[in-house]
């Protein structure tokens, strides 16, 4: 079911695909996962979003929710939606919108983050971003690499992947996560993420979609998959993703059937 998200054997190689570039229509937004983005602007304010002040002079939201088509053209019965700031992109879409600028991380709305800050990443790299990540060399290398390809007017995606103790789209580190003692109330989460190019050579975007479905239904297909891929993990990679609990759980449950 999940082949074409979980890498077996499990490495933290960028591996990004082309893809169309992304456009999106506002009527189709799903309400509850607005309302949810909502929620979570309400809760945590700054520590899901940031625009510097280069944002606001360049217009990047505003630049970047014209690329994604938000806007209506004159023939278009589309939903006419306002995107003069950062907050208003981030609401009127079901992803999450990080905007990097002459190589830079100038704005961003990150409602449903994998146990990331936002409001504590103003103004780093892509190499800066990547610090924290376990095994994170190929990463780092490929920084730069990555940035130029985000600018250069050819769309790329790929996904990730992950396994929580909390039930909600996120994961901010704000949240406490539960303790846990069985496979069977826990979230398995795939971000997709693309990019887009907003101005060839200086501007891009990020987007970041989350799904999330309950562990144990997703553990009916591709429980070797899963398995396969965190015994192929490096302990700091079991560590940053909190996966040595359930790796423990899922060698108990093959030795109880």
């Amino acid at each position: 079911m999940f082949e074409h998200v979980i890498r077996n054997p499990f490495d933290m190689k960028p591996v990004f695909n082309t893809c169309e570039k992304p456009v999106f229509n506002a009527n189709e937004t799903d309400l509850e996962i607005q309302s949810q983005r909502k929620l979570e602007l309400d809760n945590l304010g700054s520590n899901i979003w940031f625009e510097t002040d280069i944002a606001v002079e360049e217009k990047l939201s505003e630049k970047t929710a014209a690329k994604l088509s938000l806007f209506n053209q004159p023939d278009d019965y589309q939903l006419f939606t306002e995107c003069n700031n950062i907050k208003d992109l981030g609401l009127a879409i079901e992803d999450d919108v990080v905007i990097m600028h002459k190589g830079k991380l100038e704005a961003c709305f990150v409602a449903f983050p994998s146990s990331w800050n936002a409001g504590e990443k103003v103004g780093k790299s892509l190499a800066e971003l990547h610090e924290p990540i376990a095994d994170n060399e190929a990463l780092l290398r490929a920084s730069n690499g990555i940035m130029r390809a985000m600018t250069s007017g050819q769309s790329y995606h790929r996904y990730t992947w992950g396994i929580s103790s909390l039930n909600g789209y996120s994961n901010h580190p704000l949240y406490e996560k539960p303790e846990f003692d069985s496979l069977d109330n826990l979230t398995f989460r795939i971000e997709h993420e693309r990019t887009m190019t907003v101005t060839e050579g200086t501007t891009a975007v990020f987007l970041i979609h989350v799904d999330i479905y309950p562990l144990k239904e997703v553990l009916k297909t591709d429980f070797g998959l899963i398995k396969g891929a965190i015994d192929s993990m490096t302990d700091s990679i079991l560590e940053y993703k909190n996966l040595f609990k359930v790796k423990e759980l899922m060698n108990e449950y093959i030795l109880s059937t």
